[in-house]
């Protein structure tokens, strides 16, 4: 898993080093002849660290380093997001580590409100660059005047983009166990439904799904440990378990707090003062109710005493006839 670190002093020996690796340069070469390498002397780079640090949201350069440490490539953007940058160091490709780094890019731009969209452009003909972004969610927008692909990825998509990463985790998660893949999906289908039905915001939603897929991520350890998986061990066991599959996968540290909360709290009906608990409740009851073929007098006693949003109720009356 890599890390974004915004540039600092430290990091200019290893930016000087790689903008000399005629490897890593060579897709520069038609600007700088003949091997795309650029001087980068010391001279310079305190002028450089002026243009490019402490410039957020409007410009950001970082490194990205792998566990250990190691620095294995540059990201940028600049004009809030119109133009950015990747490079990995030629000894580091062909590991996936440009579609992180891109990830972590976007991450860290998508968290400034004034950037919606990030977008790059390259020529045609570099295959590796354009499925590098793909890859990391940016889809084709067409040519610019010089005829050279354009290719974006804006914030809703960067966010859909991440779902589905969650969702593939959680699948893997629990291969072989149909039921639960179903169960959660079901979930989530419903937490989604309600939630725009209520009007929560984009970053509630947000939250709001990635709690709805990952909230019976505690049965698995449970079940591990004790052979059974009652409400208050899943509980228990869940949170850590999020917040590391949520962590490798670069989602915000504040979503995967309060997705852990809600993890922490999916079977506890009292003292529930948001929305996307409130939601995340009602969800799960409405896959439940049918999968556990519930009598209706249970239906009854949970919808009068758990169930507030409209949708919920709706959705409830026309699964369930009481």
């Amino acid at each position: 898993m890599l890390t974004l670190i915004p540039a600092a002093r430290q990091h200019m020996p290893f930016r000087q080093a790689l903008m000399a690796d005629p490897a890593t340069m060579a897709y520069n070469a038609p600007w700088f002849p003949p091997d795309g390498t650029i001087p980068f002397p010391e001279k310079d780079w305190d002028a450089w660290l002026a243009q490019w640090t402490a410039c957020e949201p409007e410009r950001f350069c970082g490194y990205v380093a792998t566990e250990d440490g190691t620095l294995v490539g540059e990201v940028c953007w600049h004009g809030y997001g119109e133009g950015m940058g990747v490079v990995i160091h030629a000894d580091h490709r062909g590991r996936g580590y440009g579609a992180e780094a891109l990830t972590l890019l976007a991450e860290r731009a998508f968290s400034h409100p004034e950037i919606t969209r990030l977008q790059n452009n390259f020529e045609s003909d570099r295959a590796p660059a354009l499925r590098m972004h793909r890859c990391a969610g940016f889809v084709e927008t067409g040519k610019d005047a010089d005829g050279y692909t354009l290719v974006q990825l804006t914030r809703e998509n960067h966010r859909e983009r991440q779902l589905r990463r969650v969702t593939q985790a959680m699948c893997q998660w629990e291969a072989g166990v149909p039921e639960r893949i179903h169960h959660f999906i079901k979930v989530h289908g419903f937490a989604r439904q309600i939630g725009q039905m209520e009007g929560l915001s984009a970053d509630e939603m947000f939250v709001l799904e990635v709690a709805a897929l990952t909230h019976d991520i505690g049965i698995k350890p449970a079940i591990a440990q004790t052979g059974s998986c009652p409400g208050p061990l899943q509980e228990r066991l869940g949170p850590p378990e999020a917040a590391s599959m949520l962590g490798a996968l670069h989602i915000p540290q504040a979503v995967i707090d309060r997705v852990c909360f809600l993890i922490a709290h999916h079977h506890t009906t009292q003292g529930v003062d948001a929305p996307d608990w409130q939601i995340l409740l009602e969800a799960d009851f409405l896959v439940n109710a049918i999968e556990n073929s519930m009598l209706p007098k249970t239906v009854q006693a949970y919808r009068d005493t758990v169930f507030r949003t409209a949708e919920g109720l709706h959705l409830l009356s026309l699964l369930v006839l009481l």
